[in-house]
């Protein structure tokens, strides 16, 4: 009976101990990020504007401060993943400044302090996909400035192994690529890279999928037509210009920098007055059911008539999706064969859109 009753008590006490520690894992968990987000607010709160010897003494007092706390962290990993998060901080707060000055002295001695960071380690594994991509971009900004950002994936494609650090970097790299200047050549080395490189099947496909939404729009492809109101109430086809170079502003009276750049965009149709092959046109995102709204915009600017001014209706047109429209305003620029030339065009107001558009359109006249 003594014997079952020792049985059982040690049975009862190792439920105990199964049900608290899952609670106690957690509660270590949450200290352990108490500790990192100590570790990033500490460089976080060093302020810009020091000369290299005041900011040299700051990051020092900071690796002090940081070091205490990673005294009281759970284990390996998670000292592992402290280490790289101050590897992240330097190359943020000391890279910085070694960028703009050009001092070589102070590169290398971020170097130091950085020597112990590996790209190519699986500890990699253990931040989140937003910390790895600061810390690459951070090492590749200061110690790789050449490298563009495609080129970056790349050299992540082929000297990282870890499946889990490099897909999540290399695909938003690609995302943010085509957001910002659509599908090029470079994009396409890059989709290329991933088919040979990434052994991810889900992260293959989804390049895919990009490809097939972007490709559409590439320079050289037809544009896609389309049909919408103009502000007069009819209805005008992008087609209806066939044979005139079209260059399209696309915009909505909601967004700042939109409205900033019309001046500039309307000022075109004077400037260019004389050729009458060019059509300069306005397309707004703000919706037909806020096209009150647009009309009253447009007369209060006084840009009512001076170029054709049209509004998307997203429930019966496919604008937004077929000239892949993530973020306004957008420029693009249509040959007089219904081509594109560039669908990811220089604003107006760009410094260098008088000499690209010219350009542009000398070539259009030779053809």
């Amino acid at each position: 009976m003594r014997t079952r009753n020792i049985i059982l008590a040690c049975i009862m006490l190792c439920s105990g101990v199964c049900a608290v520690l899952p609670g106690y894992a957690q509660q270590q968990k949450s200290k352990d990020q108490i500790v990192f987000d100590k570790i990033y607010n500490a460089y976080n709160r060093i302020p810009g504007g020091l000369n290299k010897d005041e900011l040299v003494q700051k990051v020092n007092e900071v690796e002090r401060e940081v070091k205490l706390c990673m005294d009281s962290l759970s284990g390996k990993e998670a000292r592992q993943k402290a280490e790289l998060l101050c590897y992240n901080g330097v190359l943020w707060s000391m890279g910085r400044l070694a960028i703009e000055t050009k001092d070589e002295a102070l590169k290398n001695e971020i170097a130091q302090r950085v020597k112990g960071l590996d790209l190519d380690s699986p500890s990699l594994e253990l931040l989140a996909d937003v910390e790895r991509t600061n810390l690459l971009n951070g090492y590749f900004q200061l110690f790789m400035p050449d490298l563009s950002a495609l080129n970056r994936a790349t050299y992540v494609l082929y000297n990282i192994k870890s499946e889990e650090v490099r897909n999540p970097y290399v695909l938003s790299t690609l995302v943010t690529e085509l957001k910002q200047r659509g599908y090029t050549d470079e994009v396409n080395a890059l989709m290329e890279d991933i088919e040979l490189c990434s052994k991810t099947e889900a992260t293959r496909r989804q390049a895919i999928e990009l490809k097939e939404r972007y490709y559409p729009v590439r320079a050289g492809a037809m544009a896609p037509d389309f049909e919408m109101e103009d502000e007069n109430g009819k209805m005008v086809k992008l087609s209806d210009f066939r044979g005139k170079a079209v260059f399209i502003d696309v915009w909505a009276t909601w967004c700042g920098g939109c409205v900033a750049g019309l001046p500039a965009f309307i000022a075109l149709k004077e400037q260019y007055k004389d050729q009458k092959d060019v059509v300069f046109l306005t397309i707004s995102d703000d919706g037909i059911e806020a096209k009150a709204r647009w009309k009253n915009f447009l007369k209060e600017k006084k840009y009512s008539g001076i170029v054709p001014h049209l509004i998307i209706n997203k429930e019966k047109d496919q604008f937004t999706e077929n000239y892949c429209i993530t973020g306004i305003p957008r420029y693009i620029l249509i040959d007089k064969r219904g081509k594109i030339v560039n669908a990811w065009h220089f604003g107006a107001n760009h410094e260098f859109f008088p000499f690209f558009f010219s350009m542009e359109l000398e070539g259009m006249n030779r053809e």
